[in-house]
């Protein structure tokens, strides 16, 4: 037993100590490092080479090596480099050190002779070239790395280009053109790699402040695609760069041309279209779906297209800064034909809703709208989904005329019936609005924070906004005077009471001047002032929020629509450019921001919106 006891002892006495000349080694490396860190490169390099002669690890190596070079010990670093040269053969980090050595020294016969020796006895092994170019990069030698992968190129030929990694050197050293002819001519070897590229592709887009990188793409995608024609993937690359950009004329241009050669039928276009009217690129959506109707009602995507151009017609005329009551009138007449020539089934419900939503809410006809609705709901063979569709829009026109409890009652029975649905959510949503409306914020909350997870990315962002308000204007009891009277405000806007709400509005401003829900009085003021013409007190209402509330989250949004206000009614495009530039430059993760280059590009010269065509 005594034996077992004395060999437990010993044990334990030898991990301890290997455990206490770990913690001295560390701390002997922390010490030196923090004298690194003061320029105390004397006191760091004596440390460094006594830890260096226990652990030659890769960051005592390095630190050991540039302490000797701040030291202009150049001689010793050289048999310091050397001697693992000795120990690893076959290293290109070490060779590459030595010539870094050498560099430091001023010997820059011997560095260009070794450098361009190790280039040149290169083998013809993509591993060995990558590794080169990897030591070369570590030194920061981006001209010599490039040498490297260039004569690897030249030696494997198309066994293995180095497309990708000399894309990433050529953006490393601020080569755009180059860049991106290196990702567009992999695809043209491997067009399984565009997802990969695309997403490659996408984070350089994303950080392109003075658009050079994006400029560079398109350049290249022209020039390819007019050289040659017959190749598809360089008007795919096109679409779905101007997609990427929001650049929908270009977009709609580049998918006709895909379409008539894929023999699509209209398919890319219909998606070209959908994503634009989406974005409020009303102008191209139209064109696009008159392209598909030209082609005649045989053509598969016919019905779709038909849709989609009233549904694009409506929401011009009812989005637009000035309501055309005119031009509303013809619209409904549209609808009214296209109805009773197409009937009522689930392809054309979109139109029955518009048509009701546009009678009761611009041209005062509730009573044609509730019974426009009700005859669809009251058909036997009408699918269920479309009864549903229409339940909500009747729960709408309700709201309108102040039938509070029987719009909840219609849209809890939608959101009951299509459980975890995209419409049940969209029911459940407006529910939520309508108790945000009636003062039940607690209840309203509860049911958009489940819809902040919904599919539809628009309820979502819809369902969190107000959240948000909520959250950061109720009190710990539940109650709060300036949220009552802004819900009760946004009510009456709802139902185009617009004298009342802006009363209301306008006396939180009064009884609550210092209240954090002033930013949002003052764009729901300036929403209704802009439905109603007065487009200079709107301009100042949403001056004041980006300038008394800049880190607000309705900086950005204000400033995007002052940028609108000035280049789409005040016609002033040099104050537009400027707002523009000022969003793009402060709030740069904004959802406006791609939009505010777009338009601020257009308002430049630099992109033409009739043809979508760059002429730089």
């Amino acid at each position: 037993m005594n034996r077992i006891l004395i060999t437990a002892f010993l044990i334990a006495s030898v991990c301890f100590a290997y455990a206490q000349i770990d913690e001295d080694a560390s701390s002997d490396e922390r010490l030196a490092a923090q004298y690194m860190r003061e320029g105390d490169f004397e006191s760091a390099v004596v440390l460094y080479e006594e830890l260096f002669a226990s652990n030659p690890g890769p960051v005592i190596y390095n630190n050991y090596l540039q302490c000797l070079l701040e030291l202009q010990e150049f001689r010793k670093a050289e048999r310091v480099v050397r001697e693992q040269i000795r120990i690893n053969p076959s290293s290109a980090r070490f060779q590459v050190d030595l010539g870094y050595v050498q560099d430091k020294a001023g010997d820059a016969r011997r560095v260009r002779r070794h450098f361009d020796g190790l280039i040149k006895d290169l083998p013809p092994n993509p591993n060995a070239v990558t590794d080169l170019a990897n030591a070369f990069l570590f030194r920061e030698y981006e001209d010599l790395a490039l040498q490297t992968y260039l004569r690897g190129r030249s030696m494997l030929g198309a066994s293995h280009p180095f497309n990708l990694p000399l894309a990433q050197l050529y953006s490393r050293m601020g080569e755009n053109e180059k860049m991106m002819t290196e990702y567009v001519d992999l695809l043209l070897i491997d067009e399984s790699y565009m997802e990969n590229v695309q997403g490659l592709l996408q984070d350089h887009l994303n950080n392109d402040p003075v658009f050079a990188k994006s400029d560079a793409l398109r350049r290249i995608l022209l020039q390819r695609s007019q050289q040659n024609p017959q190749i598809s993937l360089f008007s795919e690359m096109l679409l779905w760069l101007s997609l990427q950009q929001k650049d929908f004329p270009m977009a709609l241009r580049q998918a006709r041309v895909l379409d008539r050669r894929m023999e699509q039928e209209g398919k890319l276009v219909i998606e070209v279209a959908r994503l634009a009217v989406s974005n409020n690129a009303y102008a191209v959506a139209r064109q696009g779906y008159e392209f598909v109707l030209e082609n005649g009602n045989l053509n598969p995507y016919f019905l779709e297209a038909k849709v989609g151009l009233l549904d694009v017609k409506y929401l011009q005329a009812t989005t637009g800064y000035e309501i055309d009551n005119d031009l509303l009138k013809e619209v409904e007449r549209e609808y009214l034909k296209t109805i009773d020539e197409m009937g009522v089934r689930a392809q054309t419900v979109v139109l029955v809703r518009n048509l009701a939503h546009l009678q009761a809410f611009y041209l005062n006809k509730t009573e044609e709208a509730t019974l426009m609705l009700q005859a669809v709901i009251d058909v036997p063979n009408v699918p269920n989904r479309v009864k549903a569709e229409c339940r909500i829009e009747m729960a709408d026109i309700l709201l309108l005329r102040g039938d509070l409890w029987d719009a909840h009652l219609l849209y809890a029975q939608v959101d009951k019936s299509f459980r975890d649905d995209p419409l049940a959510h969209e029911a459940r949503f407006k529910n939520a609005r309508l108790s945000f409306y009636m003062g039940e914020f607690k209840w309203a909350k509860a049911q958009l924070d489940v819809l902040k997870a919904a599919t539809s990315r628009l309820i979502a962002n819809d369902a969190m906004a107000l959240s948000l308000l909520i959250q950061d204007n109720l009190a710990e009891d539940g109650s709060s005077v300036p949220l009552q009277m802004f819900a009760r405000a946004e009510m009456h806007t709802f139902m185009n009471n617009f004298h009342k709400a802006l009363a209301t509005l306008d006396s939180v401003k009064e009884k609550f001047p210092s209240h954090q829900i002033m930013d949002n009085v003052m764009m729901a003021s300036a929403h209704i002032f802009i439905k109603t013409g007065r487009y200079e007190q709107a301009d100042e209402l949403l001056a004041a929020i980006t300038e008394q509330y800049p880190k607000g989250l309705l900086a950005a949004d204000a400033l995007f629509e002052r940028a609108q206000l000035h280049q789409k009614v005040l016609q002033n495009n040099e104050k537009a450019m400027e707002l523009y530039q000022q969003l793009i430059t402060q709030y740069p993760g904004s959802l406006y921001t791609v939009s505010a280059r777009n338009e601020f590009r257009y308002l430049r010269g630099d992109t033409r919106r009739d043809e979508g065509v760059y002429v730089n």
